[in-house]
């Protein structure tokens, strides 16, 4: 009997330890049909009432950010401070949004799925991206 239970605990660490998974990839699959994004960078990191934007079309660097998003993501519990947001627009008006932030602690793209935070890490390619666009970036008109 004691041997069945050892076992039985040897199975389900074992379980644990080599199917646990390391970050669910492909979570936001949709990114791949939208055809343009808009940059928001918040003036202040983490208070996204005043900003700068900038628009992208290029196909390149919206798949590069895409792929970054679908990366293995893991859920996140960290309290991040975001820096800016990523509007991504699909073809049939859905929007979906990615937060990034450049903090060292926390370098990384966020977003909500199912009621869920998860978050990957922040590419340097990505990152490079968000550099370029930020410089381009202006104020909207006010209304």
């Amino acid at each position: 009997m004691y041997i069945f239970r050892y076992l039985l605990l040897v199975n389900v660490v074992l379980l644990f330890a080599f199917c646990t998974p390391k970050g669910t990839p492909d979570l936001l699959p949709e990114l791949s049909f939208c055809d343009s994004a808009v940059v928001m960078f918040y003036k202040t990191p983490g208070n996204p009432r005043f900003f700068k934007m900038v628009k992208i079309y290029d196909k390149t660097e919206l798949a590069t950010i895409a792929n970054a998003a679908n990366q293995p993501a893991r859920l996140t519990e960290r309290s991040c401070t975001t820096q800016g947001k990523i509007y991504y627009y699909g073809d049939k008006g859905e929007v979906y949004v990615l937060y990034f932030t450049y903090d060292a602690a926390c370098k990384s793209i966020s977003f909500i799925k199912t009621g869920e935070k998860y978050e990957v890490d922040l590419p340097d390619a990505v990152y490079e991206i968000l550099e370029k666009r930020q410089k381009l970036a202006y104020e909207p008109a006010s209304r």
